[in-house]
């Protein structure tokens, strides 16, 4: 039950803060949803709750529908990959799962938005986002990954010996 109100909470956060933050871009409380289950899921798993998470945003927000979700699917790609290569789990090793994870997540924003628009007309604001997404990700997940840790550690679900 505190798990579902953990991951409900980042939801409506979510929505608050894009209010609160209008004219700076808020950090991505979906994509640190799914990287809670980073350690106790395997790589494709992780990929499709990525995906389906994401789309979860696309139909929450706004925008072209599919863009969020291909993003957090390539973030979860890219973040299974950088733990499968790391030996611990402390908080740089986090931070650098979760930073790479944002770096995979605007690289296939990027190609998306590059395709759709045509041109690279706007890619210095693309890029100025992107950092600053990195960055209040990054700030914000050092305090709310050790939580759904923590929740997920008190449940009995998804364990690695019963998935």
């Amino acid at each position: 039950m505190r798990l579902a109100a953990f991951y409900l909470v980042l939801v409506v956060a979510q929505g608050f803060a894009g209010a609160l933050m209008a004219p700076v871009p808020p950090p991505d409380l979906f994509l640190i949803g799914v990287l809670t289950l980073l350690y106790r899921l395997p790589a494709w798993q992780l990929v499709l709750l990525g995906y389906g998470a994401g789309l979860l945003q696309d139909l929450i927000g706004h925008g072209a529908v599919g863009v969020h979700a291909l993003g957090l699917a390539g973030a979860a790609l890219v973040a299974s990959t950088v733990r499968a290569q790391l030996s611990q789990e402390g908080y740089m090793e986090r931070a650098l799962a979760v930073l790479a994870a944002v770096a995979g997540k605007w690289a296939v924003i990027g190609v998306l938005l590059l395709w759709l628009s045509g041109g690279a007309s706007a890619w210095g604001s693309v890029a100025a986002v992107a950092a600053l997404d990195a960055a209040l990700t990054v700030a914000a997940s050092l305090f709310l990954l050790p939580w759904g840790f923590a929740l997920l550690d008190r449940t009995k679900a998804l364990r690695k010996e019963l998935l």
